[in-house]
């Protein structure tokens, strides 16, 4: 992600914790040791959080949707 805007920022923000909590709840917190299935399950985690923060804050109203590009990206 290159220059993310505030609404990612704070999508980033919220889904730090949660990555914290999955890997504490596996008793792990050195990367290079994940297993496959950890590594895909702490993608899953911080993707899904990060998904949800953004959509919550769009949808609440406080900020307008950032407006997309050719292509359908922003």
């Amino acid at each position: 992600m290159v220059d993310p805007d505030e609404h990612e920022v704070a999508a980033i923000t919220a889904a730090s914790p949660m990555a914290g909590e999955y890997l504490e709840s596996i008793g792990k917190t050195d990367l290079a040791v994940l297993t496959e299935a950890e590594w895909l399950t702490l993608l899953e985690v911080i993707i899904t959080a990060y998904q949800d923060e953004l959509a919550r804050l769009l949808d609440s109203g406080r900020h307008a949707a950032p407006p997309l590009a050719a292509g359908g990206r922003s």
